[in-house]
């Protein structure tokens, strides 16, 4: 016999929806911004070389660990999992080394200098 569990957070005859956040995937805050949660095992090796490379070259950086479900439906993208914006905007969901955040750091900083 099949038995539906509720899923946590969820009601039956409710239609999923992304919030507006979610939609418009964009933050306020100078810089570079990566939003990520400890959903993904890779994060605790790259993470921590994205904020030590971002030190080490004086690249304006913060990262915003999410840790609760509150905070993944707040995040101002769909990707909780690791989203890197730039300046406001987002540039991409794909961990890097220290060598791949510089390269893709020089190119954005070239592109919002033109």
């Amino acid at each position: 016999m099949f038995v539906m569990k509720q899923i946590v957070g969820f009601s039956y005859g409710t239609k999923p929806s992304f919030k507006e956040n979610a939609k418009h995937s964009h933050t306020e805050e100078p810089g570079f911004v990566l939003y990520y949660t400890s959903w993904c095992p890779c994060n605790a090796k790259y993470v921590p070389i994205l904020i030590e490379t971002a030190k080490e070259n004086n690249i304006p950086f913060h990262a915003i660990h999410i840790t609760s479900r509150e905070e993944a439906q707040s995040a101002p993208t769909p990707i909780t999992n690791y989203a890197l914006f730039y300046n406001g905007d987002y540039v991409t969901n794909e961990q890097m080394n220290a060598k791949k955040f510089i390269k893709v750091g020089n190119a954005m900083v070239s592109i919002s200098h033109d």
